[in-house]
C-alpha cells in the first residue's frame, strides 16, 4: 500500500510541474502581447499628403501641397535628392537638406539687377532668424517657396552661394568666363549648373523622426 501511494506521488509531480510550467508560459505570452499592443497604439503615424515639388535655377523651389492632411511645419524636414543622372552614386550622397528658415510662403517681386534681386517685403518664414516660429501650418492648396537670391543661397539646395545666378562649369562648356557674373566656376553636381537643365531631382518631405510623407521627382527648369 505504501510503494503504491508513493508511485502515485511520483507520477503527479511531473504532471504538476508541467502544468505550473505552462501557467508561467502564458503569463508570460499575455505580458508581452500587451506590451507590444501598448506600443502599436502609442505610435504615431506620419502625416498623408501629396506634396508637388518645381525647382528653376533662377527662380528657386515651388513646394505646392495638393492634398491630404494638413501639416504641422514644426515637425517636418525638407530634403533635396538629386538622382544619378547628375553623377554616379548622387541619389545617397548628394541629399541636402533644406534650411527651413529660407522657407516662405510668399514670393517677392524679382528686380532687373543682380545688385537688388528682391523687394525687400516682410514675408513669413517657417522660422525666423531669432528662432522664432513664422509659418507654422501647412493647408492643401497652398505653396511654399525658397525664393532665388538671398534665401536661395542660404538654403543648404546649393553647393555654393555663388551657384547663383545659375552657372556653368567652364570645363563642360569651355571659355574661362561664367554666365551669372561672379568669376566663380560651380560643381558639375550642382543643381544650379547650366548642364544640370531637363535632370530630374526629387524633393522629399518628411517628419523630423524620418517618417517619408511624400516623395516627388522635380525637372531641373533654368
Amino acid at each position: 500500500m505504501t510503494q503504491e501511494r508513493i508511485s502515485r506521488e511520483h507520477a503527479v509531480s511531473p504532471v504538476v510541474g508541467v502544468m505550473l510550467m505552462l501557467v508561467v508560459v502564458i503569463i508570460i505570452a499575455a505580458l508581452v502581447s500587451a506590451f507590444a499592443g501598448g506600443l502599436m497604439q502609442t505610435e504615431k503615424k506620419a502625416p498623408q499628403a501629396s506634396i508637388v515639388g518645381k525647382y528653376s535655377q533662377y527662380n528657386g523651389l515651388t513646394m505646392t501641397h495638393m492634398g491630404g492632411d494638413s501639416l504641422d511645419t514644426t515637425s517636418l524636414r525638407v530634403i533635396i535628392r538629386p538622382s544619378d543622372q547628375f553623377g554616379v552614386a548622387q541619389s545617397e550622397l548628394g541629399a541636402r537638406i533644406v534650411n527651413v528658415s529660407c522657407i516662405t510662403s510668399g514670393t517677392k517681386a524679382i528686380s532687373s539687377s543682380y545688385s537688388s534681386y528682391f523687394n525687400t517685403t516682410d514675408l513669413a518664414y517657417w522660422r525666423n532668424a531669432d528662432g522664432t516660429l513664422g509659418v507654422t501650418s501647412w493647408v492643401p492648396g497652398q505653396s511654399m517657396y525658397v525664393l532665388g537670391g538671398t534665401d536661395l543661397q542660404n538654403s543648404g539646395i546649393m553647393q555654393s552661394s555663388t551657384d547663383w545666378p545659375p552657372c556653368y562649369n567652364p570645363v563642360v562648356h569651355g571659355g574661362m568666363g561664367t554666365t551669372n557674373g561672379t568669376g566663380m566656376r560651380c560643381y558639375t553636381t550642382s543643381l544650379n549648373n547650366q548642364i544640370n537643365v531637363g535632370k530630374t531631382a526629387y524633393l522629399e518631405i518628411l517628419t523630423t523622426d524620418g517618417k517619408i510623407i511624400s516623395s516627388s521627382p522635380m525637372v531641373i527648369e533654368p
